[in-house]
């Protein structure tokens, strides 16, 4: 009877060690399916096969402790590699994907490196994905995804530019001048002259186009703040000084109507006559409010050129009585 016991414990092992023998040549052959798959190009499905692999070697214990460490070592590099090539076909969403999930099993597996890469290219994919977005005219949603780009990467200047230019389209100017002062200040600090730039020239634009707005709206104190924010940008264009001599003298701010009239008129120092009379208008009119009658007349006699000429007589010969 114990004899019989000991055979039958014998038999036992011998079929134990065949169905491991048999699980340990299955997950090999199914690790080699994923090798077949990765040279066809084929990396989905090489993924599939390595998950495969890993989770059959992982029941098998210490037998399976190589399969389970190959497997490891190619799953995140494979959706690496997948978000890498839907990156240069840009498909966006799908490049997301992949690279959320070779951060994902790379942290799991320990593939610090595939990690570290994959965190750094996914700021740039909310940042295209964005851009798709605000070329659809759907501008929240774009939002939304450049500011997880400035989250995931607050050194970012691109993801800053991207916000400034849908807070732009919603009509959220202070937010959008922050954000352009923001990717600005990156930018610079990146050596990005030609962003710079681009900055410089579209925030002008949009804020002073903010303060013409206001200023038709006669909401002067509105439009001196988006006036003088532009200039913070670029304080090269005239017509932004004539704009907040228009809007100091609207408040009787006349000291301070007279330096924009005078910066206007430095900055067209080599042009026409015509071209300058607007400043010189606006300046006689700062003159006149001070109560300073001899500089008002000086100016008004400089502004008459050009569509200023009827308005600055009047002024000379009818208001101050000029000399």
């Amino acid at each position: 009877m114990k004899q019989m016991r000991i055979f039958a414990v014998m038999i036992f092992a011998v079929f134990s060690l065949s169905l491991a023998a048999q699980d340990i040549n299955s997950a090999i052959d199914i690790f080699n399916a994923g090798n077949q798959a990765v040279q066809a190009g084929t990396l989905e499905l090489a993924i599939e096969k390595y998950k495969e692999a890993h989770e059959m070697a992982l029941k098998l214990g210490e037998e399976g402790n190589d399969i389970v460490s190959a497997a490891k070592g190619q799953i995140p590099t494979l959706y690496y590699q997948l978000g890498v090539k839907d990156y240069k076909d840009k498909n966006t969403d799908k490049a997301i994907v992949e690279f959320q999930n070779a951060i994902t099993y790379g942290e799991e597996f320990g593939d610090t490196e595939t990690v570290v890469k994959s965190k750094e290219i996914m700021p740039k994919l909310y940042f295209a994905k964005g851009n798709e977005l605000f070329k659809e005219d759907k501008f929240d949603e774009a939002l939304t995804n450049f500011n997880l780009s400035a989250e995931l990467d607050p050194n970012y200047s691109r993801a800053f530019w991207g916000q400034g230019l849908a807070y732009n389209k919603l009509g959220k100017n202070d937010e959008m001048d922050a954000a352009f002062k923001k990717s600005k200040e990156l930018a610079v600090a990146e050596g990005d002259q030609a962003l710079v730039d681009r900055i410089n020239t579209t925030a002008k634009k949009f804020l002073q186009a903010d303060g013409v707005s206001k200023l038709q709206a006669q909401q002067w104190n509105e439009a001196i703040k988006y006036f003088d924010s532009s200039n913070e940008y670029k304080a090269d264009e005239p017509d932004t000084f004539y704009y907040l001599a228009l809007a100091y003298n609207a408040l009787k701010n006349w000291g301070k109507a007279t330096e924009a009239a005078q910066a206007g008129l430095d900055l067209t120092a080599a042009e026409s006559s015509d071209t300058k009379a607007k400043f010189y208008f606006e300046m006689g009119n700062a003159y006149k409010g001070a109560g300073d009658n001899a500089k008002a007349c000086e100016a008004y006699s400089n502004a008459k050129f050009g569509k200023f000429v009827e308005n600055a007589t009047y002024e000379l010969t009818t208001v101050l009585k000029c000399n």
